[in-house]
């Protein structure tokens, strides 16, 4: 048995990793999901102005920031009870505004955090075996997403066409959100009751510019086609069936045009999803269209036991037609993207949140009750260094981050199961195409197309907020006053772009907070195990992957564990919403910390 850690996992921060056992046949038999630091937000917002969370919480991280302080004002909104009386402008700026972010958040992990690894050399060397077409496959794989600093056999290589061009749109749509945000990260837009700008004219059609430029991108590098032609045929098929038809017909018409001259290129067609779509799939690739090889990604990071998986969404973007207020609960009709639970068969039911709750087994917490729903949760650190160890194994206390579950069950959460739960149509087909033919649709592959995808989701949606629902210089925002928020509590459900957001928060009678916790993404996602000794979904998609390139392609090499790369990547870890900070000097009691 060979113990083979990646840490830190993530290219955009640190304070994650994960620590596995490994095989003789290169197959992982045991996973830790470990966060290495304590997230101290709970804490710090003791005895706080309520009213502050809506900034304070944006600091939890820089990527998602847009997310949190969305997450925030809805729980502020029910605590001051005003979610019934909340302005549609002020409903649909809060769209636009997590809009923005979403687009910029999938391009981000799929051409900066994600793509890269599709550069592996691993992959020239099992692409080879193709012979002249594998090779220029690789070219392309290597031309578009390739890092910044790239290196192969001492020859360095310039950056990745689609990884420089996406950086670009990331900035762009940055600068979209500060327009109506103030700045990016951590804007200032969101407050109790609304929203603290109403935009103008000029706002709406500058915001327009912007996503139509991304536009541009989209079709020149990610589809190969215009979005309204995806869009039409994917998201706005008739039936899953002809979602799938379309994109199997259209790869199938570029290798028909590329096989005979090896031309794979953006000019040629192939568009960063449909390469990856050909190419990454065993089933799509070998199967369905007859190709010699792939990256056989639907093979790794799927589930093996279905009763021990669900799939999450609390739902997110409010439905402009409703008109003002919204249901803090989020039942399914009144979000764009619906919440809902689907079990590991897929089967899907109505979302309660009171299922929700939080498991301290194997994290590094201090409480006699193990299990806790969020609205009484408790966020007391283990105090002494020495209980502090990650090293110890699966039986032991391993990780910061707690262990969400949904009545007893570890979730994932994020674009797969928005989609899935959603109905949306590429997806939907995706998954019966997978179970069709004997796979668990549930893999590396179908999440990276599912977030794809949700971009092209997103986008339509975003155009229809920006030029039909947003009334431009419409109120934006209720009245509210701190004594409106004695001894209460709120809770908001939303969506961050890595999955389900909750944050819950309570008041005494001085209005000011005794009770904070958030629920976020990274901590559903790579969780340590729960107090039933259910693995989280992150460790559980590790067990019985193969730790490397397409199955161990190449045979075994644990210095290149794209397995676990390509696996926990998957998700989209960001666990800086997850961990954070503590103050070991006892000089500053929770209540008096400040961040500005």
């Amino acid at each position: 048995m060979v113990q083979v850690i990646v840490d830190p996992v993530s290219r955009i921060e640190g304070h994650y990793r994960i620590n596995t056992e490994v095989n003789g046949e290169g197959v992982i038999t045991d996973a830790q999901s470990n966060g290495l630091q304590l997230r101290g937000f709970e804490r710090l917002f003791q005895k706080h102005d309520p009213r502050d969370a809506a900034l304070l919480v944006q600091r939890i991280c820089g990527v998602c920031p847009v997310s949190h302080g969305i997450t925030a004002a809805n729980a502020l909104d029910e605590l001051f009870g005003v979610a019934g009386e909340v302005p549609k402008n002020a409903l649909v700026m809060r769209n636009i505004h997590q809009s923005l972010n979403y687009i910029a958040s999938h391009a981000a992990h799929i051409y900066v955090l994600w793509g890269p690894d599709l550069a592996n050399p691993a992959y020239r060397d099992i692409l080879a075996k193709y012979g002249d077409v594998g090779n220029a496959v690789w070219k392309e794989l290597q031309g578009r997403f390739a890092p910044l600093i790239y290196q192969l056999n001492g020859i360095s290589y310039p950056a990745g066409s689609s990884y420089l061009g996406a950086i670009e749109e990331f900035r762009r749509l940055h600068e979209a959100i500060s327009l109506i945000a103030g700045k990016m990260p951590h804007p200032v837009l969101q407050n109790v009751g609304g929203v603290v700008y109403s935009p103008t004219v000029a706002d709406i059609g500058q915001i327009v510019g912007y996503v139509s430029k991304t536009m541009e991108f989209i079709e020149a590098f990610t589809l190969g086609v215009s979005p309204d032609t995806w869009i039409e045929n994917t998201y706005r098929a008739s039936s899953p069936q002809k979602a799938v038809n379309f994109v199997i017909e259209r790869l199938q018409e570029l290798l028909n045009n590329s096989l005979s001259n090896n031309n794979f290129s953006h000019s040629a067609g192939w568009g960063d999803v449909p390469l990856f779509a050909a190419f990454g799939s065993e089933l799509i690739g070998e199967k369905l269209l007859g190709l010699p090889i792939s990256m056989k990604m639907d093979l790794a990071g799927t589930y093996k036991d279905p009763d021990k998986i669900g799939f999450l969404s609390y739902g997110v973007f409010f439905k402009p037609e409703k008109g003002d207020g919204y249901d803090p609960r989020s039942p399914a009709d009144s979000r764009v993207i619906p919440s809902g639970y689907m079990n590991g068969y897929f089967k899907l039911e109505q979302f309660d949140y009171r299922k929700i709750s939080e498991s301290i087994s194997h994290s590094f917490y201090i409480d006699d009750i193990k299990d806790r729903p969020p609205w009484n949760g408790v966020t007391v650190p283990e105090g002494d260094p020495e209980n502090i160890d990650y090293t110890k194994g699966s039986k032991s206390r391993y990780s910061w981050a707690k262990a969400p579950h949904y009545d007893g069950i570890p979730c994932e959460v994020g674009p797969l199961a928005r989609m899935m739960i959603m109905g949306e149509p590429l997806v939907t087909g995706l998954v019966k195409t997978f179970q069709d033919n004997g796979y668990y649709p549930v893999n590396n592959y179908t999440r990276m197309i599912a977030r794809m995808q949700e971009i092209l989701v997103v986008v339509p949606e975003l155009m229809k907020w920006l030029t039909q629902d947003l009334q431009a210089g419409g109120k934006v925002a209720v009245y509210t006053d701190l004594p409106m928020a004695k001894s209460s509590a709120g809770m908001g459900l939303w969506e961050a772009p890595r999955g389900a957001l909750g944050h819950w928060i309570a008041t005494g009678p001085d209005s000011m907070v005794t009770l904070y916790q958030a629920v976020v993404p990274s901590t559903w996602n790579l969780a340590p195990r729960n107090s039933q000794e259910i693995p989280s979904p992150v460790e559980q998609a590790l067990i019985g992957t193969k730790i490397s390139a397409a199955e161990n392609a190449l045979g075994v090499d644990y210095s290149n564990p794209l397995g676990i790369l390509h696996t926990a990547r998957s998700y989209d870890p960001c666990l800086a919403c997850a961990v954070h900070t503590i103050d070991k000097t006892g000089k500053h009691p929770d209540y008096t910390i400040k961040i500005l």
